[in-house]
């Protein structure tokens, strides 16, 4: 268990300390499931009531919080519990932030371009003409193709390739299993019954700040590129096909499958299970509900979806209810059948 100077985190966090003395934290733990000694924090007041049951020694809280009741333990007030939580976690915890040096078993080519500080896992292979970023965690058991260019201060999990010629930012985050670069679903259907397959040139352009789930698989494209923006969050179990364009800050959840040549705008929030059609283009700001169907272009900014294929929120919604209501509704026409019936014999 990590053992934290409490002191150095009000530092780090920017905080102020209030209560008893405590020099230093073991670990850290939910606030509704506490590791006695341990950091923890509150950022939902429905939690509050676990603050004065807690064996947390340290918890994070908001600056403007006021107990209503005797607090015992040691209040660190921040900006954002949360945000604070997040950044002890990402500084202290983060499996890749100690690593460094080249392992054995390593492969780097001769002209790959390594930078400072940099981590590389065994088994793992550079090609030629690879260029790595000053900090960047590259785990065991990868593939970076040649030319690939990676930014500082990522981390590439371990099982993950990357084809020739992609294009990584700065700060960005690859779990394991994921494929960035495979070819693009195309093939020429023949006369004959058969297909010819249609080579691969283009690459993928993937920004800063991104991170990609395990076993996502982001075609290159056909030409030009497949472009993932700054800020992406993809979830695990995701396909993005050739010339795919995805906004900055969207944020896609598992399963989903985006055909090729689609756009999808800035900050759209997509659910799990998606589907999208080929050449459509998605609005900035579009939110999505789960498992819907996406056949035609959404041209309104800020707009609900939900259902397969989608529609308004609103009445998707409405539908479901009237759709739940099926067979009363039948039972109620069939009996007005009867009536009418009855009264013309």
């Amino acid at each position: 268990m990590r053992t934290l100077l409490v002191a150095e985190l009000a530092d780090f966090l920017e905080g102020e300390l209030n209560g008893p003395n405590v020099e230093t934290v073991f670990g850290v733990s939910k606030i509704d499931q506490p590791i006695e000694g341990s950091l923890s924090f509150l950022a939902n007041e429905k939690y509050e009531e676990h603050l004065y049951q807690t064996s947390a020694s340290v918890v994070l809280v908001n600056k403007d919080f006021t107990p209503s009741k005797e607090v015992t333990l040691t209040l660190l007030r921040v900006q954002d519990p949360y945000m604070a939580f997040c950044k002890v976690l990402n500084q202290y915890f983060n499996p890749g932030v100690a690593k460094s040096g080249i392992e054995n078993g390593a492969t780097l080519a001769k002209s790959a371009k390594i930078g400072e500080y940099c981590y590389v896992g065994a088994n793992t292979y550079i090609d030629e003409g690879a260029t790595i970023g000053s900090n960047v965690k590259i785990f065991p058991n990868c593939f970076i193709g040649s030319g690939v260019t990676i930014g500082d201060n990522c981390l590439i999990y371990a099982n993950v390739s990357i084809y020739n010629d992609c294009v990584l930012g700065s700060n960005t985050i690859v779990h394991s299993g994921s494929v960035i670069g495979c070819d693009g679903f195309g093939h020429a259907p023949q006369k004959d019954g058969s297909y010819v397959k249609i080579p691969q040139i283009g690459n993928v352009i993937i920004g800063s700040d991104v991170e990609i789930g395990s076993n996502c698989s982001i075609d290159r494209a056909t030409m030009g590129s497949t472009i993932i923006h700054d800020g992406v969050r993809l979830d695990n179990l995701i396909q993005v096909a050739h010339n795919v364009e995805i906004g900055k800050h969207t944020v896609i959840a598992a399963q989903t499958g985006i055909s090729g040549s689609t756009s999808l705008g800035s900050n759209c929030v997509v659910g799990g299970q998606v589907g999208f059609a080929g050449h459509l283009s998605i609005a900035k700001g579009t939110q999505i509900g789960a498992q819907s169907g996406l056949g035609k272009n959404v041209v309104e900014e800020n707009t609900r979806l939900f259902g397969s294929p989608v529609q308004p929120l609103k009445d998707e919604l409405k539908s479901q209810v009237i759709f739940r209501d099926l067979p009363n509704l039948k039972s109620r026409v069939d009996s007005l059948e009867k009536k009418i019936n009855t009264k013309e014999d």
